[in-house]
């Protein structure tokens, strides 16, 4: 099952983000639709998946929690961009997991 922090980040051109949502969830394929996730990599902090890999059963069950969702892989990479810069901006500090987790 699927872990979402509260308050994920949704990318501007995501059509019908709750309806996407859903279908990720039941591990349905949604076109174009990419994921960032929590890293469990420690040498990683945010990792990008598509939903074409979410909807491997295994991978759905060990995917760390589910921070965004974006449209395309261009659409992921500037939602982690925006997310590091967010960070720094409030925090001051790269502590992008502690400040996700406590948002």
């Amino acid at each position: 099952m699927l872990k979402w922090i509260r308050n994920y980040y949704v990318g501007e051109d995501v059509k019908n983000p709750g309806r996407a949502r859903a279908r990720i969830i039941v591990g349905k394929f949604v076109p174009g639709v990419y994921v960032v996730t929590l890293s469990d990599n420690p040498g990683n902090v945010l990792e990008i998946l598509s939903t074409a890999e979410l909807m491997q059963r295994t991978v759905r069950m060990i995917c760390p929690p589910v921070v965004g969702i974006a449209n395309g892989r261009e659409g992921a990479i500037r939602m982690v961009q925006e997310i590091v810069e967010e960070v720094f901006r409030e925090t001051g500090d790269l502590k992008i997991r502690e400040y996700l987790e406590n948002r």
